[in-house]
């Protein structure tokens, strides 16, 4: 066979998959079709905090650093049960153990050994978030208190705010149609990604939940802010984005 054939067959193939590759990236109807993106945006009030404290210490002696992790790993489940906290609501990581070195006369020599965990607790009813903090802080676990505001059933939070994006994306369809004299028919595809830009190759969805976090140092200062510790949950926004294609009729 000629060189001629091999590449006649070569420009063929080729020709061939970069049709179908334009027809893969091109995810649109033929015929007569609207294509929008609908958004929206709730507001919805947080009904849980989540606690997350690390739980550490230094010390030469490796059991000693351990019994002190564990003691307090201990006080801070027996502070928080009193305050109705179930135990699939308190989630504690496994030690991690590390040595800690330094250099003296060019020799490394052992300092201590560092021993942590963390702790994560989920306060299901605000009204006692103060009380609850004033508490961990009292009680002396832990240095730093992280806490984030949250809801406890964020899926359904997610499917109604989607279902809202739906909604808009129908009603701005059904706005262009009629500007042209056409009406909205059946829904081609629907997306959470936007086929015609970047997002078609990072794959994230168009949706979000915003809230706050905040994290506090356990000195004296601070615990005579948390004594009458002002807390208000506010609103969390959650958002999402659809991208719909309706066919015209």
């Amino acid at each position: 066979m000629s060189v001629n054939y091999f590449a006649g067959v070569w420009a063929l193939l080729s020709a061939v998959a970069l049709f179908c590759a334009n027809v893969a990236a091109t995810p649109l109807p033929q015929q007569p079709h609207v294509y929008v993106e609908g958004a929206a945006e709730l507001e919805i009030e947080p009904d849980m905090m989540v606690f997350t404290l690390s739980i550490q210490t230094v010390d030469l002696d490796l059991a000693k650093a351990k019994a002190d992790v564990d003691a307090r790993s201990r006080l801070l489940i027996d502070t928080v049960k009193k305050f109705g906290i179930k135990a699939n609501d308190i989630a504690t990581t496994a030690l991690n153990i590390r040595p800690e070195y330094d250099y003296k006369e060019n020799q490394r020599v052992l300092t201590g050994n560092h021993v942590s965990r963390q702790v994560d607790i989920n306060l299901r009813d605000l009204k006692k978030y103060p009380d609850m903090m004033k508490a961990m802080v009292d009680a002396k676990i832990s240095e730093t208190i992280n806490t984030q505001l949250t809801l406890s059933d964020k899926k359904a939070a997610e499917e109604k705010v989607q279902t809202a994006a739906i909604n808009d994306a129908k009603a701005r369809a059904s706005r262009l149609a009629k500007a042209q004299g056409r009406e909205v028919g059946d829904a081609w595809s629907i997306s959470e990604f936007n086929n015609r830009g970047n997002e078609r190759w990072e794959l994230r969805p168009n949706r979000e939940l915003m809230g706050s976090s905040a994290s506090l140092k356990a000195d004296a200062m601070s615990l005579q802010r948390v004594a009458g510790e002002p807390f208000e949950p506010g609103v969390m926004k959650i958002t999402a984005q659809v991208y719909v294609v309706y066919l015209l009729k």
